[in-house]
């Protein structure tokens, strides 16, 4: 049984090794990693709430370049749209749907032409209730579950085009 258990491992071992998979954070031949490449991408500045939620989701786990010389600019812009999602007349509560769309775009600073395009979205709820107090945390945990979704997402498809350079 254990025999078997090892020659299966092996053999996807093998397998993996043959189709090319690396792992995304991983480090190739030359010593380069995808994590020092995201250092080298500065985010822009963002003029909304939900842009500076977002900036700051990618930045917390991305450190700044050590020279402060950056190759790419991550430029993005979000949009924010809010609606009813349940209205019951009998009841204090609304149920209310928080969707945060952001379009990006890599830019090489050096040409300023973008590199790398795309669009990513989050879709959330909240609770609206009688309480004023409640109400403004309410939709301020929906900002920031969204902007965090939003941020993951960006990193890894910025990471994963980086990584097929």
């Amino acid at each position: 049984m254990k025999l078997a258990h090892t020659l299966i491992s092996l053999g996807l071992l093998l397998i993996l090794s043959a189709c090319g998979f690396k792992p995304l954070y991983g480090t190739d031949g030359s010593g380069s990693s995808v994590a020092s490449e995201l250092n080298a991408v500065s985010v822009a500045e963002q003029t909304s709430r939900a842009g500076e939620l977002v900036r700051n989701e990618i930045l917390a786990t991305v450190a700044p370049s050590a020279g402060g010389s950056y190759r790419y600019r991550l430029d993005m812009a979000p949009m924010v749209t809010e609606s009813n999602a349940v209205e019951q007349r009998d009841t204090d509560t609304t149920r209310r749907t928080y969707r945060l769309n952001v379009s990006f775009a890599l830019v090489d600073v050096g040409t300023s032409k973008p590199v790398y395009k795309g669009q990513t979205f989050s879709f959330v709820s909240y609770d609206r209730v009688e309480s004023p107090v409640a109400n403004v945390q309410a939709r301020a945990n929906a900002e920031e579950r969204a902007a965090r979704e939003v941020g993951v997402d960006i990193r890894t498809r910025v990471a994963a085009f980086l990584s097929s350079k």
